[in-house]
């Protein structure tokens, strides 16, 4: 289905409805390939659901590593909880059983600003003391290292999230914008998109918002198209698209949505 222009601004609006809230007190969601919906309460538990919205999993093993940072969920057999602040990963298994657990600053990765897995079911890491992007296995061995980004900028970039996605690695610093990488860390092209939120890969590129419009970018990062986001999501805590769905966590309240239009 086309989008419907928007007289005002000449952006398309996100056609929605909603299907189902979540009651609780959520502080992140993210969901996979499969539709698995992963819920993260304010004590850290994780609650996962699959694409009918029942209960197929917890992860109840609070540790005192931290708080949890980011989880990914990429690869639906092997999930990554990232706790920045300890410098840890812990590895769980399509049941949230943990596997292992990675401690980065044993092997001197002491101030790592993102984490993600990698196509290979590697792990990607920014080491940001020494500009590098790193893929290390998970016994923790360094497999291969990025040029030294302060050798390629004025000023290196500080990415708050990695993304591996469509045979590409995409770098995010929301104060300077996407590098899109290749499969060996090397920056392919730079783009200055400041101040995105929400970054994931969907069809053949990827989405993000900032403020009350989500952008659409081809992977190769040349095409977008945007539209604007329905009235007060733009104080939401986290925003997923899956296919035909939209997860918006405002409040600590999960709502699912119906997307009654196509974003490619």
């Amino acid at each position: 289905m086309a989008p419907i222009p928007d007289a005002a601004n000449g952006i398309a609006k996100l056609q929605v409805q909603l299907e189902k809230t979540f009651a609780g007190k959520w502080t992140n969601v993210e969901v996979d390939n499969l539709g698995n919906l992963y819920l993260v309460d304010d004590q850290q538990r994780i609650k996962k659901l699959n694409n009918r919205y029942d209960s197929v999993g917890t992860f109840n093993e609070v540790r005192t590593v931290g708080t949890l940072h980011s989880i990914d969920v990429s690869n639906p057999l092997r999930i990554i909880l990232w706790y920045k602040d300890f410098g840890t990963l812990l590895l769980l298994d399509r049941f949230l059983q943990v596997k292992t657990s990675i401690d980065l600053r044993n092997i001197g990765l002491l101030q790592c600003n993102a984490v993600a897995q990698s196509y290979d079911n590697n792990i990607w890491v920014y080491d940001d003391l020494s500009a590098q992007i790193k893929k290390i296995n998970e016994e923790g061995k360094v497999l291969l290292e990025s040029p030294d980004m302060r050798v390629l900028y004025d000023m290196p970039p500080h990415p708050q999230t990695l993304t591996d996605f469509n045979r590409n690695l995409y770098a995010y610093d929301a104060d300077n914008g996407l590098l899109i990488c290749d499969y060996f860390g090397a920056v392919q092209k730079s783009l200055p998109y400041k101040g995105w939120k929400n970054l994931q890969g969907f069809g053949r590129g990827l989405l993000a918002t900032n403020e009350d419009v989500v952008t659409w970018l081809s992977s190769n990062g040349i095409d977008t198209k945007k539209w604007e986001l329905p009235a007060g999501w733009w104080d939401a805590q986290k925003i997923r698209f899956y296919q035909n769905k939209v997860y918006v966590l405002r409040n600590n309240q999960l709502y699912a949505y119906a997307l009654t239009q196509a974003l490619e």
